[in-house]
């Protein structure tokens, strides 16, 4: 893997995860498929975790010890994290055959490798730790919606974590394609075009907490797009959390320039993006600093048991790049209240 250059704000950033669709498509350093021997031990794991924790799922969240510090797969989840950490940033493993496995047994698989990554925490306020990737009718013209709530098609963002990953237990009937995009790239496109809206996006910015927050807090936060920590570009990126943000009382109205510096980088993010295609089983990392990510919007099923679900895990983890404010709000994952961290499988 290339080495990094110092990254300085307003200069071109010489980083492994600087790719562009040509360079991702040309190469599966970035993907992985299970042998069968490799889901074997899977398997195993999955048996002997279930002796101690039966049937409860939330019961791993106080397991001790669940890894691969031995065996076939510990060397592919390894070379994954450094592909998440020091290359592209984005990994694919592929091969669970979870049309076969009960989800408890999925899960357990899920969260051992997900632990590997980093250490998990709740991504709503009900304290889930899997979150539910699913259409629950809602819309993001709703202040306080998330994308993922709803079957549209969403913005180029990143999650509120260091890693975020996703499992795909039911694909939509029609669509509902993951899109990436190297956040690095659309930085240097950008650069190159209008280093003014890259000066722009370096100031901090409103972001709305989608009422994810304590009656006494307020319902934003800042957070600049572009962030320089470390010797390092970090960015933090969400457009339809930003103009929410700013749409918020005691919150500025977004400057006509700041609306165009936000529209010039996304459309970068889209011109610049690879699709990848979740089939059931299929695991997807993505580190939060470097990547930018959405979907398609999508045609579900009518039967409830087979509409579209992933379980998405918020990681954090100290070592990969230092976080940016926007990561730090939400260090700890959403938690409000008296909500208790729970793993619930549908």
């Amino acid at each position: 893997m290339s080495n990094f250059k110092e990254a300085k704000k307003l200069e071109p950033v010489v980083d492994p995860a600087c790719w562009y669709p040509d360079q991702f498509s040309a190469t599966t350093r970035w993907q992985y498929t299970f042998s069968n021997a490799e889901i074997d031990e899977l398997r195993a794991l999955a048996v002997a975790v279930r002796r101690g924790i039966g049937d409860d799922a939330s019961a791993l969240l106080h397991l001790t010890d669940i890894s691969f510090r031995a065996g076939a797969v510990a060397n592919k989840v390894a070379r994954m994290f450094s592909e998440l950490k020091e290359g592209y940033g984005v990994v694919l493993l592929r091969g669970l055959p979870i049309a076969e496995m009960e989800l408890l047994d999925a899960a357990i698989i899920y969260w051992a490798i997900g632990r590997e990554f980093g250490v998990a925490c709740p991504n709503n306020p009900q304290g889930d730790i899997f979150g539910h990737i699913t259409d629950l009718g809602k819309t993001q013209r709703d202040a306080n919606s998330r994308g993922y709530q709803t079957r549209e098609a969403m913005d180029y963002h990143c999650d509120q974590c260091d890693i975020v990953g996703l499992l795909c237990i039911r694909s939509a009937k029609e669509g509902g394609v993951s899109k990436l995009t190297s956040s690095v790239a659309m930085y240097n496109t950008l650069l190159k075009e209008n280093p003014r809206f890259v000066e722009v996006l370096s100031e901090p910015l409103c972001w709305t907490k989608h009422g994810e927050h304590a009656p006494d807090e307020a319902p934003f936060y800042q957070s600049p797009v572009f962030n320089f920590l470390g010797g390092k570009l970090c960015t933090s990126f969400g457009p339809k959390h930003i103009y929410k943000g700013h749409q918020l009382e005691d919150t500025p109205a977004l400057t006509s320039e700041q609306q165009q510096a936000l529209a010039r980088a996304e459309a970068i993010a889209d011109e610049l993006h690879i699709e990848m295609a979740l089939q059931p089983g299929d695991m997807q990392f993505v580190n939060n600093y470097v990547s930018l990510h959405t979907r398609s919007a999508y045609v579900d099923f009518d039967e409830p048991t087979h509409k579209r679900l992933l379980w998405r895990l918020w990681l954090m983890n100290d070592g990969l790049r230092s976080r940016t404010d926007y990561a730090k709000q939400w260090a700890k994952g959403v938690s409000l209240g008296s909500a208790n961290a729970h793993i619930r499988l549908q």
